[in-house]
């Protein structure tokens, strides 16, 4: 559904980021590989997916396309 979400870093932990785009925040779990990618800047584009559960809707952030593939991969099993 959703390829990236790009924009300003509002905040940054190593499980997750707020990215802040056209005036909304998207609480993102990240990796710890995103995580020491990303912890000094000030914006960042972030390849996602979405999963939608019964009981949650999750954003899942990688750095790279390959990364994220890599996540989808492990998912799938």
């Amino acid at each position: 559904m959703y390829e990236y979400i790009s924009g300003k870093l509002a905040e940054v932990t190593p499980t997750y980021a707020i990215v802040e785009a056209a005036g909304v925040g998207y609480f993102i779990n990240i990796s710890l590989k995103t995580y020491s990618e990303i912890e000094n800047s000030a914006e960042a584009r972030l390849y996602v997916h979405f999963i939608v559960r019964e009981d949650q809707q999750s954003l899942f952030g990688f750095s790279t396309k390959i990364e994220r593939e890599l996540f989808r991969r492990l998912i799938s099993v």
